[in-house]
């Protein structure tokens, strides 16, 4: 089942690498982004969570990675309790847990399935019926839907339609129609249209984007404009001042609606994106902005005190002998927090319960907080380059 989904659904990026932070001021530590969908699924079942956990469990569409990472806390002491008895205690690195946290995320897109009479509508609603039939044979001026193979694949198709864009901005425009943009829910419903126009059973098979190409086709395609912070003297959009899409299908419906700006912009110079190329920076804009929400390190702090997690790391360290986390050579995560729960948790729980301590439960906006104060205070141990 497992080894199923992992063939259909997105790898966010590949093996995980360092990147730099996006301000000066900020602690220069490793900072770990989502790994490699396909290696997570191998450690799901190497590490024995299969064993516990089905498929079903972990595919919850709505999950946020401080949701993941608070989920896993709290539900840690009862792992650990149960693994006691099969005498197995899984480990995971922070690149295990980058890879670990990417195969759950891939998972969520089980949940967008759509609602082919929905996409109907919204495929005559945008005026697409007007140029396209749904089988050859047909007199309209684009092709039909029957021939649109790349629609199994939701970022193959997208990246064919910007391509295509060209040709379909000069055909509304000479008819004095507006370009026709998406709402995520309206691509996805429309996208289960174009399969079920096609007598197709299969669901959206996403195929693995390798962010740090993704990276390399921003550079190549995106950065003349676009930037991912305030890096440079030259004006550009920063992306990470704009809202941005929860899922991928919604990058997709973003990619779509931005490109009749884009050709306004570019003109002749309009980038033409090579096989692969949208997957690739698809997952890259994904973990740019999808694992980086930001808490408060004030309000963390609060949290750092009232979850007694200062009493162990601060106040009575010497006697507990827990670890200086001012002193981390990663920047903290929702990663590198469930890295660390796997690595060290379960020798603090016997020394919490030895001490009569409960275990701290946390929620996702708790845990947001508490990794921003514990970010604020890192004490700068590796060096990096600014880009």
């Amino acid at each position: 089942m497992h080894g199923k989904f992992m063939i259909l659904f997105i790898a966010l990026a590949v093996a995980p690498f360092a990147w730099p932070l996006p301000s000066p001021s900020a602690a220069p530590q490793i900072r770990i982004v989502p790994g490699s969908a396909v290696s997570g699924g191998e450690i799901f079942r190497n590490k024995g969570c299969s064993n516990c956990h089905k498929f079903e469990d972990m595919s919850g569409a709505n999950q946020t990675p401080s949701s993941l990472a608070a989920a896993l806390w709290n539900h840690s002491p009862k792992m650990w309790r149960a693994q006691q008895n099969g005498n197995l205690k899984p480990v995971l690195n922070s690149s295990e847990a980058a890879d670990l946290f990417a195969y759950f995320f891939s998972l969520a897109y089980t949940k967008t399935t759509g609602d082919p009479s929905k996409g109907r509508v919204v495929f005559e609603d945008k005026t697409c019926a007007g140029c396209h039939d749904t089988q050859i044979g047909q007199r309209r001026s684009g092709p039909p839907i029957s021939t649109w193979r790349e629609v199994g694949d939701p970022l193959s198709w997208a990246e064919r339609m910007w391509n295509h864009s060209n040709s379909v901005y000069a055909e509304v425009s000479n008819h004095g129609l507006a370009w026709p943009r998406f709402s995520t829910n309206e691509m996805v419903d429309m996208l289960a249209y174009l399969r079920s126009a096609q007598n197709s059973r299969t669901q959206a098979a996403f195929q693995p984007g390798d962010a740090e190409k993704g990276h390399v086709t921003f550079e190549n395609r995106c950065e003349t404009c676009h930037s991912f912070g305030n890096r440079t003297t030259v004006p550009k959009v920063d992306l990470l001042t704009r809202p941005a899409p929860d899922t991928l299908t919604g990058y997709v419906a973003a990619m779509w609606n931005h490109a009749p700006l884009m050709r306004q912009r570019a003109g002749v110079d309009f980038p033409i994106l090579g096989p692969g190329d949208m997957s690739n920076l698809v997952a890259y804009l994904f973990t740019q902005r999808y694992f980086d929400k930001e808490g408060n390190p004030t309000r963390g702090a609060r949290v750092f005190e009232e979850k007694g997690c200062a009493s162990c790391h601060e106040r009575l360290r010497p006697k507990t002998g827990a670890p200086d986390l001012a002193a981390a050579n990663e920047r903290y995560s929702t990663i590198t927090v469930a890295a660390s729960l796997f690595r060290h948790g379960p020798a603090m729980l016997e020394r919490m319960e030895k001490q009569n301590v409960s275990w701290p439960h946390f929620n996702a906006a708790e845990m947001e907080d508490l990794i921003a104060f514990l970010n604020s205070r890192l004490i700068r141990t590796v060096a990096t380059t600014q880009n």
